[in-house]
């Protein structure tokens, strides 16, 4: 894939939009092109980029305290298909800048923990952001293509006797996921199940880069099956507790928690009891209603709904009698 850049066309559109939601005009302050201000004299610091860390120099930073008022803290992030323009309080940070990293000439650097509605700092998990734009570049479309082949597996006929095995309910959700047109992720790419194995399966052999901060990375990787939209962004992870104790798989979900990411717990119906349990207690309990319990046969009926689909969609779109 093409490496993206964050161009001076991309923070015009920024600012420009930045002065649609704020109805007023921005001034640049030179020479840093990260600096604004508006009619008002209210401040803009606007970083932008694809990565998720940005840099100040000292001199930035100097007049940031000298105006010693709230401002605008704003990070604009770019991805292969949008833009998204998140916004907190200058004073905010500023006022905890003793906790950012310190560069050889004096600069400070920081570092953006992205969530679902926005991000937050990770040197100042207090500064958090919420998204306020997004700019769509195209449209994604799925690969009919690939459909048909992820179909051809997904309506494997499997014996009602077969007991599905650990990573047979690992593959049930990931051919769910890429049929959703979301980039698949389980660390047991080397085990087999019975619709093939799970490497081959996944769209992804580890996890998207610049997609986990590295502080969750540890964790992440060691959930069992995570999608990821088409930026690769983590939006559902699930853990599958098949014989093994589901407070294991719970901690792992809480560590990634801030990740904003819908948490779900995979097991048969009779550990329902324990899972509630185990979400009354410290430290899941402050969070309980961000965990979510499905069992085996939810999970099939899922999975036997994207098989109909799947066949229902192939009949449809093919050519009829008169090769249209």
């Amino acid at each position: 894939m093409k490496k993206i850049k964050f161009t001076d066309a991309d923070r015009l559109l920024v600012i420009k939009e930045l002065e649609i939601i704020q109805k007023t005009k921005l001034v640049q302050i030179k020479p840093s092109r990260k600096l604004f201000k508006d009619g008002n004299g209210m401040l803009y610091l606007v970083s932008g980029g694809t990565e998720d860390w940005h840099g100040i120099n000292a001199d930035v930073m100097s007049l940031i305290i000298d105006y010693n008022k709230e401002g605008a803290f704003v990070i604009a992030k770019k991805y292969q298909t949008k833009i998204e323009i998140s916004v907190g309080s200058l004073s905010v940070f500023v006022n905890n800048r003793v906790k950012l990293l310190r560069t050889k000439t004096g600069g400070y650097h920081f570092h953006n923990v992205l969530t679902e509605d926005g991000l937050y700092l990770e040197e100042i998990p207090e500064l958090y952001c919420n998204k306020v734009k997004i700019f769509s570049f195209r449209k994604s479309s799925k690969d009919f293509s690939k459909l048909k082949k992820i179909s051809k597996i997904i309506n494997i006929e499997i014996k009602d006797e077969v007991e599905l095995t650990h990573s047979d309910v690992q593959a049930k959700l990931i051919l769910i996921g890429s049929y959703l047109n979301c980039r698949t992720y389980t660390p047991d790419i080397s085990k087999n199940s019975i619709f093939g194995n799970l490497g081959d399966l996944c769209s992804e052999k580890k996890i998207p880069e610049g997609s986990i901060p590295s502080l969750s990375l540890d964790t992440v990787k060691f959930v069992d099956v995570i999608w990821f939209d088409e930026e690769g962004y983590p939006t559902h992870a699930f853990e599958v507790e098949h014989t093994t104790d589901i407070t294991k798989g719970l901690l792992r979900l809480y560590q990634i928690h801030k990740l904003r990411i819908k948490m779900f717990v995979i097991s048969k119906e009779d550990s329902r009891d324990k899972f509630k349990k185990e979400v009354m207690k410290n430290p899941f309990a402050k969070i309980k209603n961000d965990f979510i319990f499905k069992n085996y046969d939810e999970l099939d009926e899922f999975f036997q709904s994207v098989k109909q689909f799947s066949r229902m969609q192939e009949t449809f779109l093919m050519r009829d009698n008169y090769g249209r």
